[in-house]
């Protein structure tokens, strides 16, 4: 007969499984702080789209598609795009990286980086598209390729972060 492990264990596996959540969390909490860079909008580098991919990718079961759209509501409250455009466009992020993880884990690292860039932008182009209707104009791209250069650079320093809170505190969540 098998043994029901006691409470605190599996207080401390869920508490251990929600850190995806929590990072991805405090991820959009410090994106609504911006860059200033001259000549251009408020640019942020989109912290929780990487960090979506990146669970997406090596942990799913840790960023199932009902936090990835939980998180995106709470992104689109935090930065006031419309509510929907955020959770719309991670829970695309999270399919493609759910669906095309047998190429990327366990690969070198610069082919992750590689299914991130181009994932990366073509959000940045169908984000870009969408707020274009929303607004009914044309709205410059510039701000948005900044972003997505931003985003695309600050990547390896997020996904490194990333596998040492894997390999340190969920190795055996």
């Amino acid at each position: 007969m098998l043994e029901t492990p006691p409470l605190s264990y599996r207080i401390n596996r869920i508490l251990r499984g929600s850190i995806p959540f929590w990072l991805t969390f405090l991820l959009a909490l410090i994106s609504v702080v911006p860059l200033r860079i001259d000549g251009f909008a408020i640019v942020t580098p989109s912290l929780v789209s990487i960090a979506v991919f990146y669970w997406s990718l090596h942990r799913p079961y840790l960023m199932p598609a009902p936090v990835v759209f939980v998180l995106g509501i709470i992104s689109d409250i935090l930065t006031g795009v419309p509510l929907g455009l955020s959770s719309l466009m991670l829970l695309i992020i999270h399919a493609i990286a759910v669906s095309q993880r047998h190429i990327f884990v366990g690969k070198a690292f610069v082919m992750s980086w590689w299914g991130y860039f181009l994932v990366a932008t073509g959000i940045a182009l169908l984000s870009w598209m969408i707020a274009c209707l929303y607004s009914l104009t044309l709205i410059p791209i510039l701000p948005v390729l900044v972003q997505l250069i931003l985003t695309i650079l600050v990547f390896p320093l997020f996904a490194w972060c990333f596998g040492v809170v894997q390999f340190s505190l969920l190795r055996s969540v």
